[in-house]
């Protein structure tokens, strides 16, 4: 059962988050709770699940009129990505703030389901521990020279053609390791939960925000040769994201299936939401940079670079998808 939660403390906090820094879990759950305090008639917070180590996985709904569609946002589903929970958190403050006429449309016009941190035990870890871990912090019950191995890939991990393909996917040890099974991880599965609670047909977009390599990669994953029934569609709606994100920086975004475009990965949180919940536009949007200077340590310097960018993205993204019919 989906727990909603309400702060204790009905005030709102003075959040300490900024988006000149990278920032913790707990300075994104304060910020998170200071939203819901400020706009308790918009906004209704979820527990979506407990992480392996017993961390809320907060949520969020913003919904300012009935009868909207919903687009969903989730990030940091790997822990050392963490532009891109700098990102759409910075993106879901501009939205709720929306000056423009644009912003303002997508703040009336839509519901946002936010899940700002999907891997609370691997962000944790990457700030205290190891900033280069990828996975979430379950045991695999494997061992190697360096003792007890720990994580599984989560985006390795949904059961859509789980297994298909993949580096080092069935490597226990391995960054990329997608797990004994399909959904046996308790963060997918309380994404799935959560996907699965609301209303079909009423999510019409799903976007994950990853890093890095400036993609907008739309399914399959698991083939170069397979494509969805609406690839055309969903092409000229990524390509909508991809001219206008490179309008004020230069910021060059390729769009196609990952499969085709990146390398093949089976088991993503797209192509589960393609595949199995039949939400007709799906992608992974890897932010900055190409890799080919800060790869994975993008300076905090650039976040609101980057966040002003996948804002005019966003607003020509949406605006396509509705002319595509894709919200009736």
């Amino acid at each position: 059962v989906l727990e909603q939660s309400m702060p204790v403390n009905m005030e709102s906090k003075n959040s300490t988050m900024t988006w000149t820094a990278y920032h913790p879990l707990a300075d994104i759950y304060d910020w998170l709770d200071s939203l819901v305090i400020d706009n308790m008639l918009t906004i209704t917070p979820y527990i979506i699940g407990k992480t392996y180590e017993g961390r809320p996985i907060k949520a969020v709904r913003i919904s300012t009129k009935p009868g909207n569609k919903a687009i969903f946002i989730e990030s940091n589903i790997h822990a050392i990505e963490w532009i891109s929970s700098a990102t759409t958190t910075c993106f879901i403050n501009n939205l709720l703030k929306a000056e423009s006429a644009e912003m303002k449309e997508l703040l009336m016009n839509y519901d946002w389901i936010y899940v700002p941190v999907l891997n609370p035990d691997g962000l944790e870890y990457t700030h205290n521990v190891e900033r280069l871990w990828r996975k979430n912090r379950k045991p695999t019950g494997f061992s190697n020279s360096s003792g007890i191995c720990y994580g599984t890939d989560m985006n390795r991990n949904f059961g859509f053609m789980w297994g298909g393909a993949g580096h080092n996917f069935d490597v226990p040890c391995d960054h990329w390791y997608g797990g004994a099974a399909p959904d046996t991880e308790p963060e997918v599965l309380a994404l799935q939960h959560f996907v699965n609670s609301f209303p079909e047909g009423y999510i019409r977009m799903y976007l994950a925000f990853h890093a890095f390599g400036n993609f907008v990669l739309l399914p399959y994953g698991h083939s170069n040769t397979e494509f969805p029934p609406n690839y055309d569609q969903m092409m000229r709606i990524a390509n909508a994201f991809a001219d206008a994100a490179q309008v004020k920086y230069g910021t060059e975004f390729l769009s196609g299936a990952s499969g085709l475009l990146n390398y093949p990965v089976s088991g993503s949180a797209k192509d589960w939401a393609y595949g199995v919940k039949k939400i007709p536009f799906t992608a992974t949007i890897e932010l900055r940079d190409d890799g080919s200077k800060y790869g994975f340590f993008l300076p905090a310097s650039q976040i609101l670079e980057v966040c002003a960018e996948v804002t005019d993205g966003l607003v020509e993204m949406v605006r396509k998808a509705r002319e595509e019919g894709l919200f009736n």
